[in-house]
């Protein structure tokens, strides 16, 4: 029933080997949605999202995410790296919403050391490239979700992440300047924020933190888009320095 409803998904777990190994995603997937439904609704959202790409573009995002199928991240982050390039399907959809035609991956630069924006489009002979920047969850939250124990989050968020923030857009600008310094380009950071927050119940509070964060410290000459994830206290939130994209039912 699953795979009907989520194909995309399960093509992505049809690439792992052995999906019973200890760093493999995906363990016991079937039993897990069934059991829990807000992570069935999480994937359905998933799943459309991934629907929205052309058969070229999911392939591509499929062998870019192959690798991190099978690969964690130490020290309590686990699959961050396989959601930061799921992350970019959702620019992908953002980019077509406004009117972009001919949206399409970046490849990978062949040059060592030489970084590129992850998506391009265009109308007319207007271009537009955008960068994917996943913000993940603090070095303690990390620590203390490995290791089980008892935390408390806050309704403000921490130095750590605004600094990390700042300098994802400036990381942003400079990869899409230097694939293409062109004055006639439309350049975006599309940013997914994973709060420490797991409910999202101060969601509203930090995106207001960030507004006036930007206000003060904007980066000039990129637009900024934040992905505001559903999260189980969700709201839909709007910013003055950045757009919002607020995550939809499935």
């Amino acid at each position: 029933m699953h795979r009907k409803e989520m194909p995309r998904v399960y093509e992505l777990q049809d690439l792992i080997y052995d999906r019973s190994a200890p760093t493999a995603y995906f363990q016991n997937f079937d039993n897990s949605v069934q059991q829990f439904p807000e992570k069935r609704t999480t994937w359905l959202v998933r799943e459309k999202v991934l629907q929205r790409l052309d058969a070229k573009s999911w392939e591509f995002l499929k062998n870019e995410a192959r690798p991190y199928l099978t690969s964690q991240v130490p020290s309590g982050r686990g699959h961050q790296q396989l959601i930061s390039i799921l992350n970019q399907a959702f620019a992908y959809g953002y980019l077509i919403d406004e009117g972009w035609l001919d949206v399409a991956f970046i490849p990978r630069s062949g040059v060592s050391g030489q970084e590129t924006p992850d998506l391009k489009g265009q109308v007319n002979d207007r271009k537009v490239l955008c960068e994917v920047k996943s913000i993940g969850i603090s070095d303690d939250e990390a620590a203390r979700r490995q290791s089980g124990g008892s935390g408390s989050t806050t309704n403000l968020l921490g130095i750590g992440f605004l600094n990390k923030l700042t300098s994802d857009l400036r990381k942003a600008k400079g990869q899409i300047e230097a694939y293409d310094a062109s004055n006639d380009i439309t350049r975006i950071a599309f940013v997914v924020p994973d709060f420490d927050d797991l409910l999202g119940e101060y969601k509203l509070e930090y995106f207001q933190q960030i507004d006036r964060h930007l206000a003060v410290g904007r980066t000039a000459g990129i637009d900024i888009v934040f992905y505001n994830l559903r999260t189980a206290f969700h709201r839909s939130v709007s910013m003055s320095n950045a757009h919002v994209v607020n995550e939809q039912a499935a």
